[in-house]
């Protein structure tokens, strides 16, 4: 399996005083932002919720290196409203065949 990279995205305040809107007003450019990481065909997954101390989400993407995932990486406009980490993930098994909300991102 191929090496990819977890970008894990943090709000600045949990998932209990986050104000959604904040994420709504951001929401039409992070679906373009993850538009154009499908067409380079680097998209592998993609998600959002609350975690147990921050709102938050999580986009898994093929990248050449750290240093071109973080490029890919510093589009998303949820930046503007929190902070991340990048995980590399040596990946052993996966089997990410769910498209129920695929529409979204090619619409």
């Amino acid at each position: 399996m191929p090496t990819l990279y977890a970008f894990v995205w943090r709000a600045h305040e949990s998932d209990a005083t986050f104000d959604d809107k904040t994420f709504i007003d951001r929401l039409p450019r992070l679906l373009l932002w993850l538009r154009e990481l499908k067409a380079k065909n680097v998209l592998v997954a993609c998600g959002g919720g609350g975690f147990e101390e921050y709102a938050g989400g999580m986009t898994v993407i093929r990248a050449d290196s750290p240093d071109h995932a973080r490029e890919l990486f510093s589009g998303d406009p949820m930046l503007e409203i929190g902070t991340h980490d990048l995980l590399v993930w040596d990946v052993f098994y996966a089997d990410l065949v769910d498209h129920a909300s695929i529409e979204k991102l090619t619409s």
